[in-house]
């Protein structure tokens, strides 16, 4: 099925219409100017891999800044406050992945979703100049007695098309049986499209029969607890609703349909167990092992021993995300991730490694198969070692960024992986790159990285963050940097923030930073937040919003590991510069 998509890098037309409509200069550019340090803000709280929001939330024609911590702030473009939302009224304690911001129910009016403790998700609406909770909202996640699961990933989408905006959510739930992933609509009630049999959400379900999980292709669907950013949304079929994508602590992907229903994979996949003996798979219900020879024998040819991480390593995706993005150039889509790839009891993670798989198009005979020429899986080398810390710094996610950087027709994978390098890899599974951004430390992670042309030449440049250890583990050594890279991984610009604080979780930014034009000026700038309790705003001279396909984390503002080109995020009677390619 044919699909219109905008470009994910501008071509010599896109550049013609750029010019004519946004007077913006593709020829001789001047270089890449420095960052400078607008302001530093101190909300005072800690920020996880949140990251923050650029955004005309009254429709005034200035942009404000939000901060996403334990409480939400708003400032205005002066930085000025705003609103403060305390973390304690309604979403409960830190917000850990990215929050929406979107006109949910398409009335004009914009609402900032966040997921919290407890299970709960919060959407909260901008309404006279100040942050109050959306009528039906907050929503709480789990129905478990005596467990208190946390929402670290969330998303949305207009999964079936009718001009309204659902929200995902999954949360930490590990109670076998327990739902995990669930979809609301924007008045907070569960998603549930007409005329079906079954409940559609949440997955995973304890129900028997048609569309549910319990017996699903007899041994069921099942989830271990989803950790960080663990959803992705997009089109990988060929009907015109969104696919959920989501991975979770253990060694399976699933893909749900709009309905619930978990997609199946090709026939290649079958079961070996006696009890369903050859009943086709779904994503959901069977282990990715790294070696394309094991799947092959096991799920295939039902040959030899079952395989075991004694002796070969598996796929585990507790804390990372996935993307829907056409790698191959044919107009569908394929899920790209990065996995934790392990082997040996306990488990030993011994590199990162990048898996391309294929969409349900057609008679889905590909559905879940390796890309061709993603037998092979490229990856890391073996993670930095930690020592003796077993949680702080939280250990890097590694969200993908997945666009064309290098002119040609299909998209780069680009992202941070815990050996201490930013990889680049070709749509074509080769390693293009890779930059070191440990500076030496002892352990330093990197955020998810972005993209934007900050020098009107309308070719991306690349901006991530690092941190690293508390100040009790290494005193007085910075951590938190702004790196700015060019579109071949070159450094151009590597600036050590101003404040590196004392939180016993970590130094620097673990989350995304966020691109956009804050005060008005026409140049960029780059939000930044801190474990220390700061946000820091830097402008970028010379910049121009002409081009920025990866502002913030997960590509958008509804967290769905797209480009934002791929959304048009500005709703019917809202303010013009609420899209965020302009």
């Amino acid at each position: 099925m044919s699909r219109w998509k905008y470009p994910e890098r501008p071509g010599v037309m896109w550049r013609l219409i750029c010019v004519l409509l946004c007077g913006v200069s593709t020829v001789q550019a001047a270089p890449v100017q420095a960052p400078q340090l607008l302001r530093q803000l101190s909300p005072g709280e800690t920020s996880w891999f949140a990251s923050p929001a650029i955004v005309d939330l009254n429709g005034d024609g200035a942009n404000e800044l939000v901060g996403t911590y334990y409480s939400i702030f708003v400032w205005d473009k002066n930085f000025n406050l705003l609103s403060r939302m305390p973390y304690q009224n309604y979403h409960f304690g830190r917000i850990y992945a990215p929050a929406v911001v979107a006109d949910l129910d398409r009335d004009g009016i914009i609402e900032i979703v966040a997921g919290g403790s407890q299970g709960m998700v919060a959407a909260y609406e901008w309404r006279n100049g100040a942050l109050s909770i959306k009528a039906g909202w907050p929503v709480r996640t789990y129905d478990g007695a005596g467990m208190s699961p946390e929402v670290r990933s969330l998303a949305a989408g207009d999964l079936n098309q009718d001009g309204k905006i659902e929200i995902i959510a999954a949360n930490t739930q590990t109670d076998d049986g327990e739902p995990q992933v669930y979809v609301l609509n924007p008045n907070g009630t569960s998603y549930q499209p007409p005329g079906l049999s079954w409940t559609a959400w949440p997955r995973y379900n304890r129900a028997t029969g048609p569309g549910n999980d319990a017996d699903a292709n007899g041994p069921g669907n099942d989830g271990y607890g989803c950790f960080g950013e663990n959803i992705g949304v997009g089109n990988l079929d060929d009907d015109p609703q969104l696919e959920i994508v989501v991975t979770f602590d253990n060694h399976q992907i699933n893909v749900f349909d709009h309905t619930g229903v978990s997609h199946l994979a090709s026939s290649y996949f079958t079961n070996r167990d006696s009890q369903y003996l050859g009943r086709r798979l779904n994503w959901g219900q069977f282990i990715r092992w790294y070696d394309a020879a094991v799947e092959h024998n096991h799920y295939h040819l039902h040959t030899g021993a079952w395989p075991h991480p004694d002796n070969q390593k598996w796929l585990q995706w507790t804390d990372s995300p996935c993307n829907i993005i056409d790698v191959s150039g044919d107009n569908n889509n394929e899920v790209v991730c990065i996995a934790h790839v392990e082997m040996d009891v306990p488990y030993d993670t011994k590199h990162s490694s990048v898996l391309v798989l294929e969409g349900s198009y057609g008679d889905g005979e590909r559905s879940g198969r390796r890309l061709a020429g993603w037998e092979t899986l490229p990856g890391s080398g073996y993670p930095q070692p930690r020592g003796s810390r077993s949680w702080y710094p939280p250990r890097g996610i590694p969200a993908p960024l997945t666009l064309n950087i290098s002119g040609d027709s299909r998209p780069e994978i680009i992202a941070p992986l815990n050996d201490g390098y930013i990889y680049a890899f070709s749509p074509d599974a080769a390693v293009l790159w890779r930059y070191d951004y440990r500076h030496s430390r002892a352990l330093m992670y990197a955020s998810e990285v972005l993209a934007a042309d900050l020098n009107q030449d309308n070719r991306v440049e690349l901006v991530f963050t690092t941190y690293g250890d508390p100040e009790n583990i290494t005193p007085g050594v910075a951590h938190g940097y702004l790196v700015i890279l060019d579109a071949r991984g070159n450094m151009l610009f590597d600036v050590e923030l101003p404040h590196q604080g004392t939180n016993g979780n970590g130094k620097g930014a673990p989350a995304a930073p966020t691109l956009g034009d804050l005060d008005g000026n026409g140049t960029l700038e780059i939000a930044i937040q801190s474990f220390g309790g700061k946000l820091f705003v830097y402008t970028v001279p010379g910049s121009a919003s002409n081009y920025m396909p990866w502002p913030t984390g997960r590509g958008n503002y509804q967290r769905q590991g797209r480009a934002a080109q791929a959304l048009d995020l500005q709703p019917p009677g809202a303010p013009r510069n609420l899209r965020i390619v302009r």
